[in-house]
């Protein structure tokens, strides 16, 4: 049996990346899955991934800044998959090349936006969810970005990623009396479709070595061994946290 076995998740930004890692983590760990993506395509074949585990999956096209939307597809996991134990709030956005001085106001707002206001947002519905099956497990997706300085992340992403540390213990201890655990995790350099867009193979090497202990990126599966984690019976006292999966990010 697996440690998730009975428990219904929700990873909004599924499709690719961290999120698709965590997605089939946690059916892995058995648990039935609903994802929520703007990328269609992606949603379906994560679906896919699911059921080949053996384990129930639903697929919602969601922009996860958006309330009506974000609310729709909490209410389809509930109705769909039978509630939600569990969430992974996954989405997230930033750029490179910009500092405080040269970052635009509609740049910064659209990051904040879809990498703080969309975690904030998707646990505004998904509290109330876990609340009617007496708690659960939330995991927000933060980033050494959020805990460390560091030149090559922008500057809005940076404070968003600062703001969703701040706002898992936030809502950890408003939570806690409810059964709900609200813990945060920071990944380091990943390996997901995104920064193999941005980055060379020699630019990633030339990062880590000089800024983490670990001289190599991380896989999304690395990341996601620690969602499951915290998702499982194993971190019960665990809240409030945010889990460092950086090499040892300088």
């Amino acid at each position: 049996m697996g440690v998730l076995d009975g428990r219904i998740a929700l990873v909004t930004g599924g499709s690719s990346g961290i999120g698709l890692a965590s997605a089939v983590a946690l059916a892995a760990a058995g648990a039935d899955v609903g994802i929520a993506d703007l990328d269609a395509d992606g949603g379906e074949a994560a679906v896919a991934r699911i059921r080949a585990h053996g384990r129930r999956a639903v697929f919602q096209q969601v922009d996860a800044t958006d309330e009506t939307q974000v609310a729709g597809v909490v209410g389809q996991v509930v109705a769909e998959l039978g509630g939600l134990d569990l969430a992974v709030n996954n989405v997230g956005d930033g750029e490179l090349g910009r500092t405080v001085t040269t970052t635009s106001l509609e740049s910064w707002n659209a990051i904040i936006g879809r990498s703080l206001t969309s975690t904030w947002l998707a646990m505004k519905y998904e509290i109330p969810a876990m609340a009617q099956r007496g708690g659960g497990a939330i995991v927000n997706m933060s980033s050494s970005a959020g805990v460390s300085p560091q030149t090559t992340a922008s500057p809005a992403y940076a404070a968003a990623k600062a703001g969703v540390v701040h706002l898992t213990r936030y809502t950890a201890r408003q939570y806690a009396d409810q059964g709900i655990r609200v813990n945060a995790v920071a990944p380091g350099l990943t390996l997901t479709p995104r920064v193999e867009q941005w980055f060379a193979p020699d630019a990633i090497a030339g990062e880590v070595a000089d800024s983490q202990f670990v001289h190599r990126a991380a896989a999304p599966e690395e990341v996601a061994a620690a969602v499951v984690y915290l998702c499982s019976p194993a971190a019960a006292m665990v809240t409030g946290h945010t889990l460092p999966v950086s090499g040892g990010v300088r």
